[in-house]
């Protein structure tokens, strides 16, 4: 069974359990930090495969269903594909991300989009950033971000409300650090 915060109720209640969820996390996010634009574009390849397939057998939260340029989380559309939209990012302070759900949108068309980069800030104050990028057609991406509870809390990351947008102002920092 799963938790209103996400969590199943075997992890949630077992103290043991909970902490190797929290290293198995911590060293994910290590390691993300190291990842190069083709290993990150790999593995994020993976969960395009695999986290859609999980999301309609079960209740876990791996799918996020976002709009288009009207959504709350909508940053800006920058003239980048998403290599470029990835490296600016990064060279932003932010860091590969790969704990996080997919993103999914439909443009007015009817066209699905799926999320091609994720992007996270982890701040001192134990919450996070995360910026994500949809490419466009034409060479260009939008990015959407939101802050919220970091990974790093398991439970507080998927029980706490989110903020959308880039109340920090990194990801607006990190695109027009570049220009």
């Amino acid at each position: 069974m799963i938790l209103a915060g996400g969590l199943p109720d075997v992890i949630a209640s077992d103290p043991r359990l909970l902490a190797g969820l929290l290293v198995a996390v911590a060293l994910v996010v290590v390691y993300q930090r190291t990842l190069s634009w083709p290993e990150y574009r790999r593995l994020h390849a993976l969960k395009l495969r695999v986290l859609p397939w999980v999301d309609r057998l079960t209740s876990l939260f791996v799918v996020s269903n976002k709009g288009y340029r009207d959504d709350a989380e909508y940053v800006a559309t920058v003239p980048r594909d998403s290599h470029e939209t990835f490296r600016v990012l990064v060279d932003g302070g932010g860091s590969p991300h790969l704990v996080n759900s997919v993103k999914r949108r439909t443009r007015p068309d009817g066209t699905i989009d799926w999320s091609r980069v994720h992007v996270v800030w982890i701040h001192d104050d134990g919450s996070q950033t995360e910026a994500y990028a949809f490419a466009n057609g034409d060479g260009s991406s939008d990015v959407y971000a939101d802050h919220e509870t970091s990974v790093l809390d398991p439970e507080g990351h998927l029980s706490d409300g989110q903020r959308d947008g880039d109340p920090r102002g990194v990801v607006r920092a990190a695109l027009d650090g570049d220009e």
